[in-house]
Order: C-alpha cells, then sequence, then structure tokens
C-alpha cells in the first residue's frame, strides 16, 4: 500500500491509498498488467476498514517493464503517474 494525495470520488469517498499488484505473467514477459485499487483510510480503533473507492488494470508495455529491475517501488511511481496521482512519501 502506498499512501496519496487525497483524490476525491464523488458519492464513492475519498481515496488516500493506492495498493497495486502484478497480474500474473510468464518468467520470460516482456510486459505486465497491474490491478490497482484505491482505497480510504480504515480506522483500526473504531474497527472500520478502508473502502475500495475506485479500480481497475494498467498496462506495463516492453520498455517501462525493462525499467522496472530489481525496485518496486518503480512500479508505485510509475502506476501513480499513469492514474494521475501524487504519492506522498
Amino acid at each position: 500500500m502506498a499512501s496519496i494525495q487525497p483524490i476525491i470520488f464523488p458519492i464513492k469517498g475519498t481515496a488516500t491509498n493506492l495498493n497495486l499488484r502484478v497480474s500474473s505473467f510468464l518468467m520470460d514477459a516482456k510486459s505486465v498488467n497491474f490491478i490497482y485499487n484505491l482505497t480510504t483510510d480504515g480506522d483500526e480503533a473504531n474497527l472500520i476498514l478502508p473502502k475500495v473507492v475506485d479500480s481497475g488494470e494498467i498496462f506495463m508495455n516492453e520498455s517501462e517493464f525493462a525499467q522496472w529491475g530489481a525496485d518496486n517501488n518503480y512500479c508505485i511511481e510509475w502506476a501513480c503517474e499513469k492514474l494521475g496521482l501524487t504519492l506522498i512519501k
């Protein structure tokens, strides 16, 4: 999970987190799909779970995939750029 600058989705809520996961891919892959969820903050003390306010898939092409390397933060930064989100570090 990565913290993002809050983004308002009317009726649905305010997303403050990006959850990103890779769809399955072959070991010789040259591109990949990611599934993302934008969620609200939960409140553990009051037993309120985070709520998904937006979700979808984004595609990392061959040249972007080649830059991934060993640092998974690259994928989070890449996804934020693709989705027009601002990552809070």
